[in-house]
């Protein structure tokens, strides 16, 4: 059953979210989770909790909860590529890359030419080999040679 109110915040969250208010945002997400829980179900609706999660991200807070939500969101709906989007974001904004790609890959592959999914992608861009392929990436010889040529 959806919640009225619960649904009006979070309408209000995504708007605020477009317009990068992003402190705004979260405030609004998190009351859809406590109104959601309050007059409805008891368990926040899956695109709540990876809203939520987001923003706790964007805002540079509590990161591993922020990925914790926005796990337990596409644990929901793991068929939901913006959940799958929020997630790789959130990963993105904790420097972990190899998660990152594999979420946004997934939700990719359920929604062929999501727009948020494509240009994130393509803002990672692609990984050059390793300098010296016999030895592992983060081996501290390549990982050295890696910055030397991205600086250079």
């Amino acid at each position: 059953m959806l919640v009225r109110v619960a649904e009006e915040s979070f309408e209000k969250g995504l708007a605020a979210l477009d317009e990068g208010r992003q402190r705004e945002a979260l405030a609004f997400f998190e009351a859809s989770i406590e109104l959601e829980c309050k007059y409805g179900s008891g368990r926040p609706q899956a695109r709540y909790l990876s809203h939520y999660g987001l923003c706790l991200a964007l805002v540079g807070r509590r990161r591993h909860d922020s990925i914790k939500f926005c796990r337990e969101a596409v644990a929901m709906e793991g068929y939901n590529a913006d959940l799958l989007w929020n997630l790789g974001r959130t990963l993105l904004l904790a420097d972990q890359r190899r998660e990152a790609y594999a979420a946004l890959v997934k939700g990719l592959r359920l929604e062929p030419g999501h727009r948020g999914i494509v240009h994130d992608l393509r803002s990672m861009g692609l990984r050059k080999k390793p300098l010296l392929p016999f030895l592992s990436r983060s081996n501290p010889v390549n990982v050295l040679f890696g910055r030397l040529r991205q600086t250079g």
